[in-house]
């Protein structure tokens, strides 16, 4: 029997941890399904060269890794579409079945799925640049146009996505990712990565990069509020500095924190292994995750998955998450959010909370295996699909 082939692209870089978890989990939940499942599937990943150290955290949970320049795939593209007197396989030398998540055009050999992790730019434009912003549309009416399936992380997402393009509304499916966490990681001391970075026993803890929509402004204004009642927790930050639709955003934010003289009580990291982000979480007192717009929060799933408390604003696609030990707050009211922040820094407990973790840990398994099989039912519809027309 022909082997099912699935190649992931690398969606993400390093200014953008949130496609590349996105990627890496997707290979994760496939390879986590019972052999008899996975049998027939050849899964790869497909990156640039640039990107191949996004790709060596999950080596062992791929068959092959495929390395291409940017010119190389738009040549193959461009022809594909152009010379149609042409079989469209050879434009296919890889014998791929179903790649995800891309852009290839109206003419391919292979099915594939776009994805479209939200349309935060319909909603605060002034987060972005004129020209992301046509940027954005122009793709995301290109993949309405001609995706075989469209995917979306939230149902908040697809319901503005229908709104946008109800000419392809029938194309589309939900997917929510789930967060895949290396079971080494458990067989650490994450107090030893509090001591690495210095850091205090009561912290809470924000795994966001620092664009303006993640809302870290609320916080440090939260905190503000906190030393007035001479109350002084710890927010620790991690999470890429660069931020390139607002370059002064970062530098208003530190403004602020020394305005309020709040330098002792903010530690920002920046951006961290991964292995110390979830000891961290682990560590922390709970998670907080302010955000003003999510596709789907990879930090609430990640949060999820190690059963640990949370402070979370009450953004729509936050509360279609729903998960367990969560406290929400209104997204603009520093007030609410101080004062979840007082209780938990009096009542929380140092983590990690082993026996919530454990739970946590056999509902995320079961979490990711449903999360692989759901992504195979897509691709083969979409190539039953495909095979019809």
């Amino acid at each position: 029997m022909k082997k099912l082939h699935i190649s992931l692209w690398m969606a993400g870089n390093s200014g953008w941890m949130g496609g590349t978890i996105y990627t890496q989990n997707l290979a994760r939940a496939i390879a986590s399904l019972p052999l008899e499942e996975r049998a027939n599937i050849k899964l790869s990943v497909t990156c640039f060269s640039s990107n191949l150290n996004l790709v060596k955290p999950i080596l062992s949970y791929v068959d092959q890794v495929y390395i291409y320049g940017k010119l190389y795939l738009k040549v193959c593209h461009s022809l594909a579409e152009r010379l149609v007197f042409l079989p469209i396989q050879i434009f296919n030398p890889l014998k791929i079945d179903f790649l995800y998540p891309t852009y290839v055009g109206t003419r391919y050999p292979y099915s594939w799925g776009g994805w479209i992790p939200d349309f935060q730019h319909h909603y605060f434009p002034e987060f972005f640049s004129t020209k992301e912003v046509s940027r954005r549309n122009v793709l995301h009416k290109k993949i309405a146009d001609s995706a075989p399936v469209i995917i979306l992380s939230s149902q908040m997402a697809q319901s503005d996505f229908h709104r946008f393009y109800p000419e392809a509304a029938s194309r589309t499916q939900v997917l929510n990712f789930v967060s895949y966490l290396d079971p080494d990681y458990f067989e650490l001391n994450p107090q030893l990565t509090q001591e690495k970075y210095g850091l205090p026993d009561n912290f809470f803890l924000i795994s966001n990069q620092f664009w303006k929509h993640k809302n870290h402004a609320l916080v440090i204004e939260a905190l503000g509020i906190l030393q007035r009642r001479k109350i002084y927790p710890t927010v620790v930050c991690t999470g890429s500095l660069q931020n390139k639709s607002n370059s002064e955003y970062f530098s208003q934010l530190m403004s602020r924190i020394e305005e309020l003289n709040l330098g002792k009580q903010v530690r920002i990291l920046g951006l961290i292994p991964r292995v110390d982000q979830i000891q961290l979480m682990r560590r922390c007192l709970a998670v907080i995750q302010p955000s003003l717009f999510e596709g789907w929060s990879t930090v609430i799933e990640d949060a999820r998955a190690l059963g640990k408390p949370m402070l979370v604003s009450d953004f729509p696609v936050h509360l279609e998450q729903n998960p367990p030990h969560t406290y929400f707050f209104e997204r603009h009211n520093p007030e609410q959010l101080a004062s979840l922040m007082s209780e938990g820094f009096y009542h929380f407990q140092v983590g990690p909370d082993i026996k919530k973790e454990n739970v946590a840990v056999q509902n995320n398994f079961s979490a990711i295996q449903a999360y692989g099989r759901q992504l195979l039912k897509i691709v083969n519809t979409s190539i039953a699909i495909r095979g019809e027309s």
